[in-house]
């Protein structure tokens, strides 16, 4: 992670924090509109801090991999994810365990920005010829 990362990462926890302390004063002096967006805005910043967090922590895997452990084989097939919203993703790359994706279709302005690493066991390929569905 790098130094404007982690800078943003505490900008957001700080504002998280505050909101927090601004919620409780709020409260107390029954002021809900108040504490109802402080509450909206503390939630958001921590939820971001803490998307941030968990992208750099899988891009940390994937920089520390060396190029022979990619596997290739499955670049460019469509799948969803079990257990999620039904959702086309197109892999990236194969690493380990893993799979790099990004959603279908690949917008390139966004794709440094939407991907995400998934178990293999949490992917099931969509066959094009024959449009089934069937497990990784």
């Amino acid at each position: 992670m790098n130094a404007k990362e982690k800078g943003i990462i505490t900008a957001l926890k700080n504002i998280s924090e505050t909101a927090n302390r601004a919620i409780q004063d709020a409260t107390n002096a029954g002021m809900i509109g108040p504490a109802t967006t402080a509450m909206m805005i503390a939630r958001v910043t921590a939820e971001a801090a803490e998307i941030i967090e968990k992208q750099d922590a899988e891009l940390t895997v994937l920089r520390t991999q060396p190029v022979t452990e990619l596997d290739l084989s499955n670049t460019g097939r469509l799948i969803y994810t079990i257990g999620s919203e039904p959702q086309q993703y197109t892999i990236i790359v194969g690493l380990q365990d893993k799979y790099l994706i990004t959603p279908h279709p690949i917008r390139e302005s966004e794709i440094l920005t939407n991907l995400r690493l998934i178990e293999r066991s949490q992917v099931a390929f969509i066959d094009d010829a024959q449009r089934t569905v069937f497990n990784a």
